[in-house]
């Protein structure tokens, strides 16, 4: 019988993004059970304004600063697998009958940690994540790059110190490159589009909407918000391959193309940046992250093996997830130039730019979590409204 399961944490919510130096423990080992506990029964107190050991500490605590929560009841630190361990511990979590594999993860296979909050009205979580297949950590320290977070500004802020004073790290926002969020398009748009899939792009990526940012050229207009329709996405990519020196990225060459034709507005200007990616997969500006639950419909299996294959979205948000954390820890293709290491001297790393093929490799476990990613009717923008403008545009002039 088939379980319904709670989302995989990593979906469904939107995170702001920070990256995180490798976390000091000493001998003490991070991704065990009696060290999460510690940890979080003294994050539990900082939240409350509690004493600790008699000494007040720095930080007050947030119940006052956000009534309408109510009281902090529960504060958890949990190892986080990947989606497979995920479901087969929700799945055991409802019926500890149904499999006899373990649900625990080993902490040299974990992902990271899950820092969760539950509030007497409502919950909040913390993400620190990695790539466990590439990420190494020195002696003492525990390597988890990817922080995102889910919480208010004055909660975030006591979380944020606490693994600062805690784990003597440096925090900093993560601001992902323009080029990023291109490319974390195009990774879509390869796997949907491969000869195998039947997952079409106008069924996963719907109504696609970006938006471009002028930083530094004028005060006067912000941002300007281009909508392409569904029956058009598809329509770009097409085009796109037809263009020259366009096979690896044929959406941003069309649309580029489009955009020069008819607005007279060059996307290779180091002044005109896109800042926000909208589609019905995922949510990416440069410093927050909104993924929806990939949909698995196009899974199938082999002949020996009755576990199904990645579906294309699947294998798409995958390759996300490594992209994503390859740049918190600074060995990304996308890093914005002041932070990127000079390595023209040297060749890419085989790993660094491995890409998985679409919609096959891993095997997954299948969810049965509600995975219609339904976006709700945006309002477009209202031309020069604060700041704005907005671009429908369609294929008919490309």
């Amino acid at each position: 019988m088939e379980v319904a399961t709670e989302p995989y944490p990593l979906y469904n919510r939107t995170y702001h993004l920070y990256r995180v130096s490798p976390l000091h423990h000493g001998d003490s080992p991070l991704l065990q059970d009696q060290s999460l506990r510690t940890h979080a029964q003294r994050l539990r107190s900082r939240l409350k304004g509690d004493s600790i050991r008699g000494v007040e500490v720095d930080f007050v605590g947030t119940e006052g600063a956000l009534p309408n929560l109510g009281p902090l009841e529960r504060c958890n630190w949990d190892i986080i697998g990947d989606e497979d361990a995920w479901i087969e511990k929700q799945r055991q979590l409802v019926d500890p009958d149904a499999s006899e594999v373990a649900a625990s993860v080993a902490p040299e296979q974990a992902r990271g940690l899950d820092i969760s909050l539950e509030y007497e009205r409502t919950s909040y979580n913390a993400l620190l994540l990695r790539d466990p297949g590439t990420t190494s950590s020195p002696e003492g320290f525990t390597s988890l790059p990817l922080l995102m977070i889910k919480m208010p500004a004055p909660i975030r802020e006591v979380v944020l110190n606490y693994l600062r004073t805690t784990f003597d790290a440096h925090i900093s926002p993560l601001k992902l490159a323009p080029s990023f969020l291109t490319s974390t398009l195009e990774t879509y748009f390869r796997h949907l589009g491969a000869s195998t899939s039947t997952q079409p792009i106008r069924d996963v990526i719907r109504q696609l909407q970006l938006q471009l940012s002028f930083p530094t050229s004028t005060t006067l207009l912000k941002h300007l918000d281009i909508t392409i329709a569904t029956h058009d996405v598809t329509g770009f990519v097409t085009r796109g391959k037809r263009i020259a020196n366009s096979t690896q990225t044929p959406f941003t060459s069309a649309i580029s193309h489009y955009l020069r034709k008819h607005l007279a507005l060059n996307l290779s200007h180091p002044k005109v940046q896109i800042s926000k990616v909208t589609c019905g997969a995922f949510t990416l500006a440069t410093d927050r992250l909104k993924l929806l639950v990939p949909d698995i419909s196009d899974t199938s299996t082999t002949e020996d093996n009755d576990i199904p294959d990645l579906s294309p979205s699947q294998a798409a948000a995958e390759e996300f997830y490594t992209a994503l954390v390859r740049e918190a820890t600074g060995t990304g293709k996308f890093l914005a130039q002041e932070l990127a290491p000079v390595r023209a001297s040297s060749p890419p790393s085989s790993d660094g730019n491995a890409a998985l093929p679409e919609g096959r490799g891993r095997k997954r476990a299948v969810s049965t979590t509600g995975s219609v990613n339904n976006n709700s009717k945006r309002s477009r923008a209202r031309g020069k409204e604060n700041g704005r403008a907005s671009q429908d545009v369609n294929m008919g002039g490309l």
